[in-house]
């Protein structure tokens, strides 16, 4: 889904801005973008490039209006974020509880379905869990 309205317009009115832990670039990697989808999952990861050659990477979430917008300092990544949700501190509180756990595969994950969500979660720890309630529609 391509992103509409005003959204990409608020990365220029961010209410917070941090050093990130964990480098957005681990979201090129298969397992860790898949942890990034379940902790956020209307999130969209947008890669792009500037004329002047500089690496513009971004997460928007349109349906929650909440955007995060990461600026390269050396080796460091610095994450702008706004709107209701501040979705790379929810992305990299799951990335830095798997990687706690050592990083585990796929194999690691489970997955109860029911009628009103499927729940997702590796190990104990909460911040491995994402419960995705299912919407219906009459």
């Amino acid at each position: 889904m391509p992103i509409a309205g005003d959204l990409s317009a608020r990365t220029a009115f961010p209410e917070n801005e941090r050093p990130a832990e964990v480098a957005p670039t681990i979201l090129s990697e298969w397992m860790p973008a898949f942890i990034a989808q379940l902790a956020a999952p209307g999130a969209q990861f947008v890669r792009a490039t500037a004329d002047d050659g500089v690496r513009l990477l971004y997460l928007f979430d349109p349906e929650r209006e909440s955007f995060a917008e990461f600026i390269a300092a050396g080796e460091a990544w610095l994450v702008r974020q706004g709107g209701p949700v501040a979705l790379w501190d929810v992305i990299e509180r799951s990335l830095l509880a798997w990687q706690d756990a050592g990083s585990p595969d796929i194999t690691a994950v489970q997955l109860r379905i029911t009628n009103r969500a499927h729940t997702y979660w590796i190990g104990d720890n909460g911040d491995l869990r994402w419960e995705h309630r299912l919407a219906y529609s009459a």
